[in-house]
């Protein structure tokens, strides 16, 4: 099953799909890049320019994270000649990109070219890479589905 939430330009799904990067840049630009507390930490002592800013009431709602990437010319701060300039501190939503797995729901990034539908691959680490998430999509989900 598959079941679109454009709102999210995510998918409802029963299984995740298999993934397989193809380096396009587009999870990095025109997105709320969260930062949980533990991308914070992981961050914040190996990067001394800014790379922060406070997310915005709708966002911290959605997220429920008090802080994301900051934006330069669309596209993430970390974001060089479309590479991840820090790609081994990489926040846990570009880790997890493009799912979220919650208790109650496996979404897929509707708009991601890595995404190979013709297969199939179980949660990994993706349910815990969606912790800092996963309740506020349930919330978001539940209450936009009535």
């Amino acid at each position: 099953m598959r079941k679109p939430v454009p709102d999210l330009e995510m998918e409802i799904v029963d299984s995740l799909p298999g993934f397989s990067c193809r380096r396009c840049a587009r999870c990095c630009t025109g997105k709320v890049i969260a930062l949980y507390d533990r991308d914070m930490e992981r961050i914040r002592s190996h990067v001394k320019e800014r790379y922060c800013e406070r997310t915005s009431t709708v966002e911290r709602a959605l997220t429920g994270a008090r802080y994301k990437m900051r934006m330069v010319d669309g596209g993430c701060v970390f974001l060089e000649k479309g590479l991840c300039r820090h790609y081994d501190l990489r926040p846990n939503t570009c880790r997890r990109h493009p799912f979220i797995v919650s208790e109650g729901h496996k979404l897929v990034a509707s708009t991601c070219p890595g995404v190979e539908w013709s297969s199939e691959q179980g949660e990994g680490e993706y349910r815990s890479l969606s912790k800092g998430i996963a309740e506020k999509i349930d919330l978001f989900l539940d209450n936009h589905a009535r």
